[in-house]
């Protein structure tokens, strides 16, 4: 063990023993080495050698040299105002902290100290991942017997592995072969985020718990199972519908949810999330209260199964600087991913000036949310269309930039489609014009084939 002693004082001091200290320290973290990334225990013994209470003792780290040392919890001892603990007399207590270093820098050395004394210092073994690499490896796999379990067969090709939280932040990435394996190597020694994208045929993956990988240089590293499960749209449909198209701010909302199970077989624990961006202005209000549907609240459906629910919300007051108002709320099951869920979006106007509205389209290939060189979708017909009646407002052409302004309409919530293009985003195409604070700004939509 490596080990640190050090003295303090607490905010009211007893008489101390004549011949030590009032409070012993001891500061101690295991001998196997650390990873830069992953959170460590750090042991503090505290000892009162004094026959009075020790109260409200805290302490704090001080930074010497090498990477930083970020406490996550002090258990009690420091971090905030409410911290402080009490040493009856002569009581020894030990304490767990949890630190990380986030960025190599060195081997970490730290002081810990306390009012009124000269601290006591602790060196951290770290991995140096500047010479020590290893790998990973693993497998993405669609689950298509829903076992929870990689079984042959179920591997999924063409996927995109990739490890985060590099000291670079960039992402590191891999493709799948053609059993969904893939593997990295050379990797600096740290811990690292793992996930998946870009998988094929619409499977979703299930990141119902972040995944890590630890590379310390080990041979053969660390490997991974990275579940996919099919589009929760696929079992279930949903579709939702407001009582009228035109409200004033304060009406109250009839809202009417149907909900079928089209899966072959029974579908237990579903409910609703609604308004997951939180707090949208534009959004009804009131739908919290919808606890025969919303989480924690869950119902079931027996194989082809139809339930319809009715329930009420009001007209939030910012609707009349969007032009209306909106309910976006999805169904599924919890744990699971909320990718792919079935969703339903109805949308009403609320009286309101009309406005202007402008902005661009293109398909985002590298998927990097930015209208690189070849990505605009360019000398083509663009329809604004309302989201309450379908009908279609405005038609205009892009330039050779992908941009296209509809000039003066109605204000109102609205969605801007393209023949033969499909909107990627979760807001499905969706712009808003009236007077809210970004109504009048460009907007940028993501579409592909």
């Amino acid at each position: 063990m490596l080990t640190a002693v050090l003295t303090t004082g607490a905010f009211v001091t007893p008489a101390a023993h004549a011949d030590g200290p009032s409070l012993l320290i001891t500061a101690s973290v295991g001998a196997e080495p650390q990873l830069v990334g992953k959170p460590f225990p750090i042991t503090l013994t505290l000892t009162n050698t004094t026959d009075q209470p020790l109260t409200k003792v805290t302490l704090w780290d001080e930074h010497l040299s090498g990477s930083w040392l970020s406490v996550q919890d002090w258990a009690g001892l420091g971090g905030s105002p409410q911290a402080g603990v009490t040493l009856d007399a002569g009581a020894t207590r030990t304490f767990t902290i949890t630190a990380a270093v986030w960025t190599w820098n060195g081997v970490p050395h730290e002081r810990f100290r306390a009012d009124w004394t000269p601290g006591g210092e602790l060196v951290v073994p770290l991995i140096d991942p500047t010479t020590t690499h290893g790998a990973a490896s693993g497998v993405v796999y669609g689950d298509r017997n829903e076992n929870g379990t990689f079984d042959p067969g179920e591997g999924l090709p063409g996927a995109t592995a990739y490890l985060y939280g590099t000291s670079s932040g960039n992402q590191i990435e891999a493709t799948t072969d053609a059993d969904g394996r893939f593997s990295f190597t050379d990797l600096p020694a740290q811990r690292y985020g793992i996930s998946t994208t870009k998988l094929p045929d619409g499977w979703i993956y299930d990141a119902a718990a972040e995944q890590r990988v630890d590379v310390d240089g080990s041979d053969p590293g660390p490997a991974v199972a990275l579940r996919a499960v099919r589009p929760f749209s696929e079992k279930l449909h949903a579709t939702g519908s407001f009582d009228r198209g035109t409200y004033q701010v304060g009406d109250t909302v009839q809202v009417t949810l149907t909900l079928t199970n089209v899966s072959g077989g029974d579908l237990h624990g579903i409910s609703a999330g609604c308004d997951r961006v939180g707090g949208s202005p534009d959004h009804l209000l009131g739908w919290e209260a919808w606890d025969d549907i919303t989480a924690p609240g869950a119902f079931d459906l027996a194989a082809g199964e139809t339930r319809t629910f009715t329930e009420t919300g009001t007209v939030p007051t910012a609707a009349t600087t969007y032009g209306g108002f909106r309910l976006s709320c999805d169904f599924g099951t919890e744990p699971g991913p909320l990718d792919g869920r079935p969703t339903v979006d109805p949308a009403a106007r609320v009286a309101a000036p009309p406005g202007t509205t402008a902005g661009v389209v293109y398909h985002d290939d590298n998927a990097n949310y930015t209208v690189d060189a070849g990505e605009a979708i360019a000398g083509t017909a663009v329809e604004l269309v309302d989201r309450v009646d379908g009908s279609v407002t405005a038609t205009a052409v892009s330039d050779a930039q992908g941009h296209v302004a509809f000039g003066t309409v109605p204000a109102g919530p609205y969605r801007v489609r393209i023949a033969g293009w499909r909107a990627v985003d979760a807001d499905q195409g969706s712009v808003s014009v009236g007077t809210c604070w970004y109504c009048g700004e460009d907007w940028a939509l993501r579409y592909q084939r």
